[in-house]
């Protein structure tokens, strides 16, 4: 689970339910900008938020897990000469 640089309050705090939660051991994780700083919301603004979820289903080796946040966080620009 990624959250982009551009995003408000980057690096996002999680919030995290504990282990005990509803007495069945739930697990829950998101990101929650707004845990540790006001974010005031503005009529008539627009506001983008950009995540990225990486699935996989092996053992993700530490330089892969560090390729799939570059290439999130800084992609590759197109620049377009004529």
């Amino acid at each position: 689970m990624m959250s982009h640089p551009i995003n408000y309050n980057h690096p996002e705090p999680l919030r995290v339910w504990p282990e005990n939660s509803n007495g069945r051991g739930d697990v829950f994780l998101n990101f929650s900008p707004t845990k540790n700083k006001n974010w005031l919301l503005e009529p008539g603004k627009s506001y983008l938020l950009k995540y990225r979820f990486l699935i996989f289903n092996d053992k993700l080796r530490r330089a892969q897990a560090e390729e799939a946040w570059q290439s999130f966080a800084h992609p590759p620009k197109l620049l377009i000469q004529k």
